[in-house]
């Protein structure tokens, strides 16, 4: 009777060495594993810009000025040390940092804003994209109102007026983009009620205008 043989196998003919590629593999772990430590410190420093950021809008409500600048400084070398990552993987961006950013723009803005009465520029800004400036810009409407309250309280029909004018620019603006559904459509919807409350209070200061800062100064 005639031996037969078995077939050979994928393993008999090829050792596990050159079934696949191991250092490709070693390289890969390596890739993922610096990526997942670039990842939780751009988390956490994004943190720490979100809060120097938060700090200075505090700051300026309150008229330190002097602090606020402080604080944003401290944001801006947080921000330049995390650029150098983004830049060697631009996935890093999404997340946390375009977050912080966001802040970072909205607090320059209001500080632009009580310096000279207009608006920050994105080329100004330099380190946000066109969607963190704008989104950026909407939280900024948003304080401008906080600050028309305050100042109405004060009886500052000027300075209410300033914030009226500077988020109707904005809003007229943004009117002319084509928005999709996203975080910027659903902000931009806002910047029409923070429009109306600025509004809203200036119409009571004109309808009482006893005691107001123009009053007292005429």
């Amino acid at each position: 009777m005639k031996k037969t043989t078995a077939p050979k196998t994928l393993t008999t003919l090829k050792t596990a060495k050159t079934i696949i590629d191991a250092n490709e593999f070693l390289q890969l772990r390596r890739e993922i594993s610096e990526y997942d430590a670039a990842r939780d410190t751009i988390i956490k420093e994004s943190r720490d810009i979100t809060k120097s950021s938060k700090s200075a809008i505090y700051s300026l409500h309150r008229g330190e000025t002097l602090a606020a600048k402080q604080q944003l400084v401290a944001a801006e070398k947080l921000i330049a040390k995390l650029l150098k990552e983004v830049e060697k993987d631009e996935h890093l961006r999404g997340g946390s940092f375009s977050a912080s950013l966001e802040e970072y723009a909205e607090a320059k803005a209001f500080l632009r804003f009580l310096e000279d009465g207009t608006l920050i520029t994105k080329k100004e800004l330099k380190v946000v994209n066109a969607e963190e400036y704008l989104l950026g810009l909407c939280d900024f409407t948003g304080e401008l109102v906080r600050y028309a309250v305050l100042r109405a309280t004060a009886r500052d029909k000027k300075a209410v007026q300033d914030v009226r004018n500077i988020i109707d620019a904005i809003h007229g603006q943004l009117l002319q983009f084509d928005l999709r559904n996203g975080e910027l459509r659903k902000k931009y919807d806002s910047i029409k009620y923070n429009l109306q409350k600025a509004e809203n209070t200036l119409y009571d200061l004109t309808l009482n205008p006893r005691g107001s800062k123009e009053a007292d100064d005429a």
